[in-house]
Formats: C-alpha cells, sequence, structure tokens
C-alpha cells in the first residue's frame, strides 16, 4: 500500500518538472541522498517536496535533469558531501540563486530528514533544517510538505497544518532526551569519583597525622584507613559509571545523532577524496 500510493503520486507529478525552468539562475533543487528507501520511494517523497516548494515560492525551479547531470561530476552529487564548500560549488555550478540540497533516511521506523539551503550572498553558512518522524507514510510526507513551505519563509496553509499527525516517537527514543540521561550519568559519575578520591586522601592524610603516643593511636588509625578505603571503593565503581555512561553514548551513535559529527567527517573525507581524484584526472 505504501509503494502504491508513492507510486501514484510519481505520475501525477510528472506535469511539474515539464514546468521547471532551464538551468541558470532561479532555485536548484539537489535529489535527496537516500538510505534505507528504495529509488522509487525516494523519487516520490523528493517529489512531494518539489510540488511544495513550487507553491510555497514564485520564483522559477531549474530543470531536475540538467541539476542532475552538473552535480553528479561533483562532489555533492558523487559523494554525497553537504560541507559548505562542497554546497557552494555546486551552487556555483549550476549558477543558480538558491540551492536546496540534503538527505532522507529511513532506519527503526523512523524518518530522518537533514536539508541545507544555501544562496550566494551566505554562501559560507548555509540554513539547515531538519525532520525526525516516526509514524505512518502519510503522516511523514505531510511533514515534508510543512517542511517546504518553511524552507521558503512562509507559513504552510491550513490544509497542511489541518492533517499533521503527531510523531509517535517515544521521549525515551529522542536523541536529547537520551543524550541528557547518559551525558548526566557520565557526569554524575565523574564529579563523583573526583570528590571520593578527594576523601580518600584527606582520610589517609588523618590517620598518618595521628600521635602515635596517644592511646587511641591505633583505633583512630584504622577508622581512618578503612574510611579512606571505601572511599576509594566508591570512587573507582563512580569513575566505571560514569565511563560505561559515556561509552554507551558513544557506542549508540547519540553524539553523532546530535551534533552530526560522523556526517561531517564522512562529507569531509568525501570532499578530500574528491580533491585527490580531481588532481589524478588533472595529472593524466
Amino acid at each position: 500500500m505504501k509503494k502504491l500510493f508513492l507510486f501514484v503520486f510519481m505520475i501525477h507529478s510528472v506535469s511539474i518538472f515539464a514546468q521547471e525552468a532551464d538551468v541558470s539562475g532561479g532555485i536548484a533543487t539537489v535529489q535527496f541522498s537516500a538510505t534505507g528507501i528504495n529509488d522509487m520511494e525516494n523519487q516520490a517523497f523528493f517529489n512531494y517536496f518539489l510540488q511544495e516548494l513550487d507553491n510555497a515560492s514564485e520564483d522559477a525551479f531549474q530543470d531536475q535533469a540538467a541539476i542532475g547531470e552538473k552535480v553528479n561530476a561533483l562532489a555533492l552529487g558523487s559523494s554525497d558531501c553537504y560541507t559548505a564548500e562542497c554546497m557552494k560549488a555546486a551552487l556555483d555550478a549550476l549558477a543558480a540563486d538558491q540551492l536546496i540540497a540534503g538527505s532522507l533516511s529511513f532506519a527503526k521506523n523512523k524518518y530522518r530528514v537533514k536539508l541545507q539551503l544555501l544562496d550566494p550572498s551566505k554562501a559560507e553558512k548555509p540554513k539547515k533544517f531538519s525532520i525526525r518522524y516516526k509514524g505512518e507514510v502519510d503522516g511523514f510526507v505531510t511533514e515534508l510538505q510543512i517542511l517546504a513551505w518553511e524552507m521558503m519563509g512562509k507559513n504552510p496553509p491550513g490544509s497542511l497544518t489541518g492533517k499533521r499527525k503527531p510523531s509517535t516517537e517515544s521521549i525515551l527514543e529522542n536523541p536529547l532526551f537520551k543524550t541528557g540521561i547518559l551525558v548526566g550519568a557520565g557526569a554524575f559519575g565523574v564529579s563523583n569519583y573526583l570528590a571520593k578520591s578527594a576523601g580518600a586522601s584527606e582520610s589517609e592524610d588523618l590517620a598518618n597525622g595521628q600521635d602515635k603516643n596517644w592511646s587511641g593511636y591505633q583505633q583512630a588509625y584504622d577508622a581512618h584507613m578503612t574510611s579512606a578505603d571505601n572511599a576509594r571503593t566508591e570512587a573507582l565503581l563512580s569513575l566505571l559509571i560514569g565511563a560505561a555512561a559515556l561509552g554507551y553514548a558513544y557506542y549508540d551513535g547519540v553524539f553523532d545523532e546530535l551534533f552530526g559529527l560522523k556526517a561531517e567527517q564522512n562529507e569531509t573525507l568525501a570532499l578530500e577524496k574528491s580533491k585527490l581524484n580531481s588532481a589524478i584526472i588533472e595529472n593524466d
């Protein structure tokens, strides 16, 4: 049913592309780089998005086939590189007034969209937009259509906002919440480790500072040393808890999800690879 729903829209949307402008000026919208869905589904989602961009803007849109031909020769198209440098190279190659590009992923029954909007006046700092959505495909399509209006700086029409369906993603699945819990546990563990270590050192100093000629020396010394040993044990346990929490956060990818570190690293590697390939071609 999901694939039929998307296929029907693909047929319906063909007329949009016939009305697009030639490659020069206007808005250039690059096909989503997709993971977790097939090409047909990605094309259908992109068509929904493109149609709403057209509804939300009075500007002309460049021809999709011509965009594909030019972008595929660049790092943005060949390596899915979305750094500011890759975006700027694509904007210049297309001679566009604005460039929209980004990714769409589907994993663990959740849709994730990360898009960037770049214009020549702010070429070093693209505007970033994103969606996280868990639910049925029609609910996600609505969110995608609303995003198109927001990217054009317009309020979406009531016909879209009225059929909006809330995401079924629980707060426990949200990376912000998960990161807060794990980082909080890690920070508490490290903080407690430092406090207990300081307490152990203090107890040791008190034990060593006892007057050996005092009749109660041994009892006081043993009490302070026992306190120091207990503090060290608790400090080690706290450190293990903190390290485990932060280690799991790293393993689970919550930092990558929240800050986009992995994406940025991959984009940088893709850019360097693209530069290397270009240098090899020039030398040949």
